[in-house]
């Protein structure tokens, strides 16, 4: 890990018509507010409920001097500002969903790190040696 910075992996997602707008937007976000970060290839997931939108799914992967508070309320505000309800959410419409799936070498969602749509992703990332200690 770098010195005196924290490590975090972010897990993607958007499933509405702009989806990959909304993916392209978040990533490039996250790249200037990590340091040293990296993205996995965005790719297309079924829904893993089997009823909604296919989403597109993308998964970032950096460190930051933040503590976990921070980034979770950071991922959240950045959510909503690209228009995220929870109206829309309750209806199987993702404009963007951004979570902390990893921290410090913790898995913090171990259902989401399961899953395909972020499994792809981080073993993407894994494979590209965005995880090695600098």
């Amino acid at each position: 890990m770098i010195e005196n910075l924290n490590s975090c992996t972010v897990g993607l997602g958007s499933n509405t018509a702009d989806r990959s707008c909304q993916i392209g937007q978040a990533i490039e976000h996250l790249l200037g507010y990590l340091e040293n970060a990296s993205a996995s290839s965005v790719y297309e997931s079924e829904a893993f409920n089997g009823k909604d939108e296919p989403y597109f799914n993308a998964v970032v992967h950096g460190y930051t001097s933040h503590d976990r508070e921070t980034i979770v309320k950071y991922l959240k505000e950045w959510e909503a500002e690209c228009g995220r309800t929870m109206e829309d959410t309750l209806k199987g419409m993702i404009k963007i969903d951004l979570d902390l799936v990893i921290w410090n070498e913790h898995i913090l969602r171990p259902k989401d790190f399961e899953r395909h749509y972020f499994n792809r992703g981080y073993r993407e990332l894994l494979a590209k040696g965005a995880y090695e200690t600098l």
